[in-house]
């Protein structure tokens, strides 16, 4: 399978898995005729953009276990995006970042201006509302797909444990920031479980079991989902610090005006000199950062050479990743999809 039939592969799949979605989605606003406001949105949301990651590599496990059955599997996916619709949503809430994708985060999106009073409040409690629907219909999305017995059990507590994962680390990250301080391994963590495993491991492992591969196929998509999902979340760091808006969609400085404890920060904090850790503690976390001090906390995570060790890094867990697709264990129209995969969420 060459370029031009591994795009059109990705293209095949996005289709089939936003077919369940905006179909699913249409039939609660039908049936949930007093959320519509909030379903509106959530379908907002997920057509503004996306590359539908984490049902690609649900879709991919589950063929690479096997798996043949288009409709139970698009079904299952796509309750994978409306997980991510939640945590993207709850998370420009506690960030407080504007923009999501280019267009108005949702607690902005839903902030009213007719009316009489509290609009802003109102903006933030009907986004924490519409994250909160997104968590019940993917569940519903997920037990309704179409698949049954120990297949459906097995995937269940892998979904069950990623629901959880992704909370926990979410608070992790919050408390890492609030506390101004964490280490090298802790970001690390931090990493693994808010982003990581929900964004690659967890969704190939779900596709595998609910194909009921053998284990020699689910311990090979585990070695190969688990370096990189931390290698997507670290490039994501990057991002967060260094990344154009215009490309992004999100504020420039907003990581450096929350205080995220990347590993990106912790690196730079570990090999700063006492006056660049001072700058650090003075400049990263404050609601008032301008762009200048913004660019002075860049320089920083250059001249300490965090950037040159974190893209190290990356390097490293990539070449675990592609090294398992290359092993053979996986079959190769998978393999080449979960390789084409991790070029678009790490390009190097």
């Amino acid at each position: 399978m060459g370029a031009t039939s591994s795009s059109a592969s990705a293209d095949a799949v996005r289709g089939l898995v936003e077919r369940a979605l905006f179909k699913f989605l249409q039939d609660r606003r039908r049936a949930l005729p007093d959320a519509e406001d909030l379903i509106a949105e959530l379908e907002r949301v997920a057509r503004s953009g996306g590359k539908r990651l984490r049902p690609a590599f649900c879709v991919w496990g589950y063929r690479a276990g096997g798996g043949t059955d288009d409709g139970s599997i698009a079904r299952a996916a796509a309750s994978l995006e409306l997980l991510h619709t939640f945590a993207i949503i709850h998370d420009d809430v506690m960030d407080r970042s504007p923009s999501r994708r280019g267009a108005p985060a949702t607690y902005m999106q839903l902030a009213d201006g007719s009316l009489r009073r509290g609009a802003d409040r109102f903006g933030v409690s009907a986004a924490i509302l519409a994250g909160d629907l997104a968590m019940a219909l993917a569940g519903e999305l997920w037990w309704t797909s179409g698949f049954d017995g120990p297949a459906m059990t097995d995937g269940a507590a892998i979904y069950h444990a990623m629901r959880a994962e992704v909370i926990g680390g979410q608070y992790l990250d919050l408390l890492a920031a609030a506390r101004g301080d964490a280490t090298p391994e802790e970001t690390r963590r931090i990493s693994v479980l808010k982003s990581g495993r929900y964004t690659v491991e967890r969704p190939v492992l779900i596709g595998a079991a609910l194909a009921a591969a053998p284990p020699e196929i689910r311990d090979a998509l585990a070695a190969f989902g688990a370096p990189l999902g931390e290698a997507f979340q670290l490039h994501d760091d990057i991002i967060g610090a260094f990344g154009d808006p215009l490309v992004t969609g999100k504020d420039a400085d907003g990581d450096l005006r929350e205080g995220k404890q990347t590993l990106l920060v912790a690196l730079a904090r570990k090999a700063a000199t006492p006056e660049q850790r001072a700058m650090l503690d003075e400049l990263l976390g404050r609601d008032d950062l301008t762009q200048e001090g913004a660019e002075r906390v860049r320089a920083v995570l250059r001249e300490t050479g965090a950037l040159d060790e974190v893209r190290d890094t990356i390097s490293s867990l990539l070449a675990q990743a592609r090294a398992v697709l290359n092993a053979g264990t996986i079959p190769p129209e998978p393999a080449e999809a979960l390789m084409a995969l991790a070029g678009d969420i790490v390009p190097v």
